[in-house]
């Protein structure tokens, strides 16, 4: 769990938290109460990761991901909502780097006194739609 926990950059407690309310229940627990993770559970972990990263609570993640707690739940699914995140991520990626360009613009028109036009101080400020906020 340790692993698991630092990888994903969260605590050991966060983990159990996620195990106690059923959002990541452990794969295996072994002796002394070690928990285990298998594959499904480390991409279902970062469905999670990536749904918080998109400002939802537990409880919607929860909703969302719902269907998914079984054995038998469907990689298919977890492969379209990853596709479907890294489309938006990628897209995410465009736009900060459109903003660190205006930024640049901006600081040296400053610099040099010369004017800026609105459409350069403000190229990629509007936000990127994430998936999460499309599919509720």
């Amino acid at each position: 769990m340790a692993d698991v926990a630092r990888s994903a950059g969260l605590s050991s407690r966060t983990l159990r938290h996620y195990d106690a309310i059923g959002l990541l229940p452990a794969t295996a627990v072994g002796d002394g109460g070690l928990r285990r993770y298998d594959d499904r559970a480390l991409v279902r972990l970062q469905r999670i990761l990536l749904l918080r990263g998109s400002g939802l609570g537990l409880t919607e993640i929860a909703r969302r991901l719902g269907t998914d707690l079984g054995a038998d739940g469907d990689t298919d699914d977890d492969a379209a909502a990853l596709a479907d995140h890294l489309v938006w991520l990628e897209r995410e990626r465009d736009r900060l780097a459109r903003q660190l360009a205006a930024v640049r613009t901006t600081v040296a028109r400053l610099e040099r006194g010369d004017r800026l036009t609105a459409a350069e101080a403000f190229d990629g400020f509007a936000p990127t739609r994430s998936p999460a906020a499309d599919a509720g």
